[in-house]
């Protein structure tokens, strides 16, 4: 996962290097660049400090698992423990290899002139969607503790079972960041367009692919089950597209806008609906 953050990082490097900034006409989303972009970068970099005190926290000793038993698994989960060890190595170097190019696949979106345009908009909205997607994945990752499914495994060795990163297996950060990643481009790219009905749900169900191709490579790493997977989904998949859709809706609606605000002890974002 901290490649992933380095990766994103590089990304946003990559966008203000090849792009040139300019006013446009036709915005899609209403983007305070000041200080969204300042504070989701903010926040996705410390991410990476908040993975590592993640893999302290998730450290299980013998004892733990000595206690496990697959039998106390559900039945669709079940399988997943007794994979084999020896596809453990490929199956991850796959999963990583998918989720770099979800993380890089919304610079395509540089290809369209309209969408050149707005780059900086994007490039905010892009940060400000990981951030959120990552403040909802350590809100469940940090106070569950579920063990992943390689630690029930009976092939495995005890050594192999035990150190960091052991019990975060609730939810799949992996699946989570690629899909926020793909329906993130998907939303964009049909926003933008205004490509609706058919060809909208074709666009989505090929940006579900990579993420998907991420789930079921994690699996098959003994890192996390099948629900694991399917909630990083559902969780990347909602932050891909309401972000984006949030700030859609401030730019048709005066009512509602995001300002900057200043007291007397304290500063910060405001969210103002007028109605």
């Amino acid at each position: 996962m901290r490649k992933a953050i380095i990766i994103l990082f590089l990304l946003v490097i990559f966008i203000r290097t090849t792009s040139a900034q300019k006013d446009s006409t036709s915005r899609i989303y209403e983007v305070n660049r000041k200080y969204e972009l300042t504070g989701s970068v903010l926040g996705v970099g410390l991410s990476f400090f908040g993975f590592k005190e993640l893999d302290r926290v998730a450290t299980m000793t013998e004892s733990d698992v000595m206690k496990l038993n697959p039998n106390d698994l559900n039945s669709f989960d079940r399988p997943i423990a007794f994979k084999d060890p020896a596809g453990f190595a490929n199956a991850q170097d796959k999963s990583d290899l998918f989720l770099n190019v979800s993380i890089l696949s919304p610079a395509l979106l540089m290809i369209d002139k309209k969408m050149r345009k707005d780059w900086l908009d994007l490039l905010t909205l892009y940060m400000v969607t990981h951030a959120i997607d990552n403040a909802v994945y350590f809100a469940c990752a940090y106070p569950i503790r579920r063990p992943r499914p390689l630690t029930y495994n009976p092939a495995l060795d005890i050594k192999d079972k035990t150190g960091l990163a052991k019990s975060n297996s609730f939810f799949s950060g992996h699946v989570s960041f690629s899909t926020t990643s793909t329906f993130f481009l998907a939303k964009v790219l049909t926003d933008y367009n205004h490509i609706k009905g058919l060809k909208r749900i074709l666009i989505f169900t090929a940006a579900a692919i990579p993420p998907a191709l991420v789930g079921y490579y994690r699996t098959e790493a003994g890192k996390h089950f099948k629900t694991d997977v399917i909630t990083g989904f559902i969780v990347g998949a909602v932050s891909g597209i309401l972000v984006p859709e949030w700030h859609k809706r401030m730019k048709k609606n005066d009512k509602i806008s995001l300002r900057p605000f200043s007291g007397t002890d304290f500063s910060g974002l405001a969210l103002n609906i007028r109605i």
